[in-house]
């Protein structure tokens, strides 16, 4: 028996026992560069019905399969005045679309209403239009000029819309060794999307949360309907930042065409690497030039201490001497009619391959496979085996954020169990271990953090799920969800603005009344 003489006793032994040990440590990448060697590609198809053959292109008499870049910071589908052309597909001579990226605004072309297909880039068919799953119909974004510089080729984009509600997986460049003009293929960073429910999805070693925000101006003054399709994009939220003992929390885009990543010139400023105008008042490591919507920029680049990024396993993602850019990327924000900043952008030079654009040094991804879940906003990592992964232990057994006495409680009433499994939960998380039984190695574990405010469980996990009405992933219900209700409010609810940001509770296609009583509830 257990009582409270005991627990009293314990809680006295564990106050003295108490050590440095952590909880969790953390997952250390180091050597990663500033820019990544290629952006995830993919084959599409375009096509006028899903019942109707493919629109196809020959080159020197052959059929050649056509592919883009898939990009999770690109809200709509980007075709190239090239593939237009080639594809004859015809331009609706009065719409304009208005589009924001790092170089600023850029004015579209508009497409007529088509249907895009996509295959994974592994396919040893490309051009079979069996392998393709179709999607529309939808009008495209299209780009205003050609090509100029002949070293340069058309780029076609693939953004949200045709990853939305689906699973993307991800394919990064491991193993950079190439000794021949055959082994050109392993500088390609490969991606393909399927279905959640497909069982050839690989297994990830932890998770990040995405939350999904509404970065996408179709009321812009310079836009003439019809206009192209839209959807929102995911975000990487408490991500902290730091550089010569200053730290800083930022919320990033995950952005897969990104070759660099960037944060903002206010973060910059916090870490006392620009000024109030973004000019550097530290010596920058280096320069890249990048190009995208809105023109190209030259950016001056920082090698950060860290770069950490919260996983729901409890520990960090944390990429030692991280590189990063700094740069002001804004959008008007169609709501409030503010200007916003975004914090800045999680890029491919911390997914896949990444190389110093001084030295030409190349450092390989420690992933085997990246998977971004569209339908549960998640970022999974599958780990080369060559990397050992952190094992975090929980002593916050009832998960309120705090090893108090409520955990001594549950503690002492499994002492010396010696039926510990998944089923039980392991002794209600008393074999701390995972050993079997309850014994004094989970006595020495609990006795490290006595006292730690610190959560083991991160909002989102299978130990910490999200409550109902949960929209912002803080696992609070409260007044920034309340916002993001009435700013979806009566909304035409789906998959390409994650159904209204998760507010549409009921998966009916509008944010109404039903939905705000479900909110209500857990307020």
């Amino acid at each position: 028996m257990f009582n409270r003489k005991n627990i009293l006793i314990l809680a006295v032994i564990l106050w003295a026992a108490a050590s440095s040990w952590a909880v969790c440590e953390d997952f250390e990448i180091d050597g990663m560069y500033e820019a990544s060697l290629d952006l995830p590609r993919i084959y599409f198809s375009i096509a006028y019905s899903p019942n109707e053959p493919p629109i196809q292109i020959e080159v020197d008499g052959e059929i050649a399969p056509n592919y883009g870049f898939l990009d999770t910071g690109a809200s709509g589908l980007l075709l190239s005045r090239e593939t237009v052309d080639n594809m004859q597909i015809d331009i609706d001579p009065n719409a304009q679309f208005v589009d924001t990226g790092v170089g600023g605004d850029e004015y579209f072309d508009i497409s007529e209403s088509l249907y895009i297909g996509t295959a994974d880039f592994d396919s040893s068919n490309p051009i079979d239009p069996n392998i393709y799953y179709f999607q529309g119909s939808w009008r495209f974004q299209v780009k205003q000029d050609y090509v100029e510089n002949f070293l340069e080729e058309p780029i076609d984009v693939l953004g949200v819309p045709v990853m939305a509600g689906r699973v993307v997986v991800l394919k990064p460049i491991t193993d950079f060794n190439i000794s021949g003009e055959d082994d050109i293929e392993a500088m390609y960073f490969r991606a393909n999307i399927t279905d959640a429910n497909d069982a050839n999805i690989p297994p990830t070693d932890f998770q990040v949360a995405l939350r999904f925000e509404k970065y996408i101006n179709p009321s812009n003054s310079g836009n003439i309907p019809p206009l192209p399709v839209l959807a929102y994009n995911p975000m990487i939220d408490n991500v902290v930042v730091e550089y010569n003992g200053v730290s800083t929390n930022a919320n990033l885009l995950l952005d897969t065409g990104g070759s660099i990543s960037i944060i903002s010139a206010a973060r910059g400023m916090e870490l006392g690497l620009v000024d109030a105008n973004g000019d550097p008042i530290v010596d920058y490591a280096f320069s890249v030039a990048i190009g995208g919507i809105g023109g190209s920029v030259e950016l001056p680049g920082f090698i950060l201490d860290k770069l950490s990024v919260p996983t729901l396993s409890g520990f960090d993602l944390v990429y030692l001497n991280a590189r990063v850019c700094v740069h002001d990327i804004g959008i008007l924000d169609e709501d409030s009619g503010d200007f916003v900043i975004l914090d800045g952008i999680f890029g491919d030079n911390f997914l896949s391959a990444s190389m110093d654009m001084a030295t030409w040094d190349i450092s390989s991804a420690p992933f085997d496979n990246i998977v971004i879940d569209m339908q549960n906003g998640l970022l999974g990592f599958d780990v080369n085996s060559a990397y050992p992964l952190p094992v975090c232990r929980f002593t916050d057994f009832n998960n309120d954020c705090e090893v108090n006495h409520a955990d001594l409680q549950v503690f002492g009433q499994n002492w010396l169990r010696s039926d510990c499994n998944e089923q039980n939960g392991f002794c209600g998380g008393a074999d701390i271990d995972q050993s079997g039984e309850v014994n004094n190695v989970d006595y020495v574990f609990l006795a490290s953090d006595w006292g730690s405010g610190v959560c083991q469980s991160r909002c989102g996990s299978v130990r910490r799920p999200k409550p109902l009405g949960d929209l912002t992933g803080d696992c609070e219900v409260d007044f920034r969800d309340l916002h993001i209700i009435a700013e979806e409010w009566l909304g035409a609810c789906n998959w390409l603005n994650f159904n209204c940001r998760g507010g549409d509770f009921d998966r009916d296609g509008i944010l109404n009344l039903k939905d705000f009583n479900q909110f209500s509830r857990n307020w």
